[in-house]
């Protein structure tokens, strides 16, 4: 720890956050978050809006080299805050809270995958006890796939502490207590959340296929096919999930090894609106997904499927 906070020049933060003031200022909106009050152990309870992060606009405002320098800023100040709160308290506080709120999470949210899997690397290795509980409230369908890509980053206490939930889950009550607990979420506090209504959240534009996913409109009678290669000749293990905006698709997903002539079934699911899995791999070849609508005549299908490939050496990780 000691020999990383050198090597990154932590003792440089202070000067940073005087120079970089505005940009601090803009990732507090583009990044809305604020500290709630405290847990039954006095422990600070941070709320983040992660479904109201505008995905696309935060990428092209942020560079991954920047963000690491927020990310890390952001942790110092929280164990500035921790280190106050025991003075003033005259007992250790060592830990904070987290509620996560991800109510309107979508496909575009996978533009800030590789922003978390940075930032939770960083906290894996450096910042690993800080949390006593990660609560992930109103959360979509495509969430749990997204916790998918990050998890061979995040340290494996953190996981265990981690409790996702349609809504609530009772247990954040136990510990958060319902006079804290914002009365968005089922609390009594009246204490204002940053970031706005999601209910009112613009929709982002989405953009065409890339490397994580495809997001298209499967002709009617058509099918298209969506190729993910794998280059590692030690192989790796895919993980994917689909959702139809309406209506239903086929599904067919194959596995070419190179330099094989055949390639071998994976998937083969039947009309269906959604759907996720995974896939291991032993050596280097290509995933093909094929989004079959050939059986729909008169009606085009808007089809959404995040794909991710995970190396040998990051799924081991995990």
């Amino acid at each position: 720890m000691a020999e990383w906070r050198k090597k990154e020049k932590m003792d440089l933060i202070p000067a940073w956050e005087k120079k970089h003031g505005e940009r601090i200022e803009l990732s507090k909106k583009l990044y809305p978050s604020c500290i709630c009050g405290d847990d039954k152990y006095d422990r600070p309870i941070v709320v983040a809006r992660m479904g109201m992060i505008p995905a696309k606009e935060f990428v092209e405002t942020f560079t991954k080299e920047e963000w690491d320098m927020h990310h890390k800023w952001r942790m110092e100040k929280t164990i500035e805050l921790l280190r106050k709160r025991s003075i003033a308290l005259k007992k250790p506080i060592t830990q904070l809270i987290v509620i996560l709120d991800m109510e309107g999470i979508g496909f575009p949210f996978r533009h800030m995958m590789p922003y978390m899997k940075m930032t939770s690397a960083v906290d894996k290795q450096n910042y690993p006890e800080i949390v006593g509980n990660i609560f992930c409230v109103n959360t979509p369908w495509i969430v749990p796939v997204l916790f998918r890509v990050i998890s061979p980053f995040i340290d494996a206490r953190t996981k265990e502490k981690i409790i996702v939930s349609a809504k609530v889950d009772p247990k954040a009550f136990e510990v958060v207590g319902e006079e804290v607990m914002p009365k968005a979420y089922g609390g009594k506090s009246p204490v204002e959340l940053p970031g706005g209504d999601a209910k009112k959240k613009g929709k982002e534009k989405e953009g065409e296929d890339d490397d994580l996913a495809v997001n298209r409109s499967v002709a009617a009678g058509g099918n298209y096919t969506f190729v993910k290669k794998c280059s590692d000749p030690r192989g790796g293990k895919y993980i994917w999930a689909m959702k139809l905006r309406a209506y239903d698709v086929s599904l067919r997903i194959a596995w070419t090894p190179d330099g094989a002539e055949e390639a071998t079934s994976v998937a083969n699911v039947e009309k269906v609106a959604q759907h996720e899995g995974e896939f291991e791999v032993k050596s280097a070849g290509s995933l093909h997904f094929t989004f079959d609508n050939s059986y729909s005549y008169f009606r085009s299908k808007e089809v959404q499927c995040a794909i991710e490939f995970f190396p040998t050496d990051a799924k081991e990780a995990a």
